[in-house]
């Protein structure tokens, strides 16, 4: 039976790092077995921000149990048709980032080189795009056609005389966290023992308010936009259900736009013509999708990845729920939140629900049952969730928050 190759949305590696062990070039062939082909797969993005840039290597296996392993300890440079180079150092397993900040610029050719166990890649010189900015950025509620409520974020692009863009899209969205059970009060165990003893202390750090952060992982590009002049109207970056919780409070969006050349927006695009299924994992015959990245040596051998030069602008926007939704009841919570009553003991077994809860920490104390803070129980518990917002989020303020 011919094995397929399992392809990741390799665009999203560093959800991974955490996760997957690392994998040191060369590629293997297995015993007895037909050839274990492994694919080196790139994910390679400089723009004209001036910044470190990273390159992202892994590979690929035709064994689905393997999966995605990053490939270490290979040099990576660029090269500019100046005369210069730029090298890329190892920060993390297949994670590369560029020694010195720099930035692309107009009228200049960039090539990526990669070396890996005796191996060497190279991709097709590329120049930066023409520039598109991003001139608007707008909430507004809607319903689909398939009768969903909820809001869409949409961008208004201006160009100048370059026809019309190749755009793709990328956002960070942060969001305000309100956890619904909060207390004021933690409850510590006093006394592990029999009879037991327990006592409610202020709590020593925010946990009410926090802000959950989450990054695209989708491929948006710029499809069935509305051309109007050199103006671009109405490009749907994000639809977020009315019933999800993010948007309970206060939310934010930055989104970034980039101009892509032909190629690129090509290759981007038969990617996520691949990776559209219900799985974020896709099956492809090898060779499907091909970029601009060859062995110098070999150019039958596969490479997944595109060497991109993008231009890049980005803005960001806030709103309240009540500014879309006034007068309406919130979204769900993240959870479904409900009190759980905990007596302090149970005899004659000397056993204490209580205090098995508060030391899992998969609870917290929420009030006692008269709604005071009085010592004795039977106390309310609630999931940690429902009352310390830092299981969904960070506790710390964002640089750029802005309360209206």
């Amino acid at each position: 039976m011919s094995k397929t190759i399992k392809i990741y949305a390799f665009f999203m590696v560093l959800c991974f790092f955490s996760c997957v062990e690392p994998f040191d070039i060369p590629f293997v062939e297995g015993q007895g077995e037909p050839a274990i082909e492994k694919l080196l797969v790139v994910e390679a993005t400089i723009t004209n921000e001036l910044k470190q840039h990273d390159v992202f290597l892994s590979s690929g296996s035709s064994f689905e149990s393997e999966g995605i392993q990053f490939v270490q300890n290979a040099e990576v440079f660029i090269n500019d048709d100046l005369g210069n180079t730029i090298r890329f150092s190892e920060i993390a397993p297949g994670h590369y980032q560029s020694q010195i900040a720099f930035q692309a610029v107009s009228d200049v050719e960039y090539q990526l080189f990669i070396t890996s166990a005796g191996k060497n890649y190279e991709a097709a010189p590329t120049s930066l795009p023409n520039s598109a900015t991003i001139e608007n950025i707008k909430a507004e509620r809607i319903t689909t056609d398939l009768n969903a409520e909820g809001v869409a974020i949409y961008i208004d692009a201006n160009f100048d005389d370059i026809g019309t863009p190749f755009l793709r899209y990328q956002y960070e969205e942060t969001y305000k966290i309100i956890a619904p059970l909060w207390s004021p009060f933690d409850m510590i165990v006093t006394d592990p023992n029999p009879p037991f003893a327990f006592d409610l202390i202020p709590r020593e750090q925010e946990e009410r308010v926090c802000y959950g952060t989450r990054v695209s992982n989708d491929i948006i590009q710029s499809e069935g936009i509305d051309v109007n002049g050199n103006t671009l109207n109405n490009v749907l970056v994000r639809f977020i259900s009315r019933d999800d919780f993010i948007i309970s409070h206060r939310y934010s969006i930055l989104v970034k736009q980039f101009v892509q050349s032909p190629d690129a927006f090509a290759f981007y695009q038969t990617l996520n013509d691949f990776s559209s299924d219900e799985s974020v994992f896709t099956d492809i015959q090898p060779g499907f999708i091909q970029g601009n990245i060859s062995n110098m040596a070999d150019s039958s051998e596969k490479v997944i990845g595109f060497f991109e030069v993008a231009n890049v602008s980005e803005t960001r926007l806030f709103f309240n729920y009540e500014d879309l939704f006034p007068d309406e009841d919130l979204p769900p919570y993240a959870i479904t939140c409900s009190f759980l009553s905990a007596p302090p003991t149970i005899t004659p077994a000397n056993t204490s629900p209580l205090k098995d809860i508060i030391e899992s920490g998969d609870f917290v104390y929420v009030r006692d049952t008269n709604g005071t803070v009085e010592d004795g129980g039977p106390y309310f518990v609630a999931r940690r969730a429902c009352g310390d917002c830092t299981a969904l989020g960070s506790n710390v303020v964002p640089e750029f928050w802005i309360e209206e």
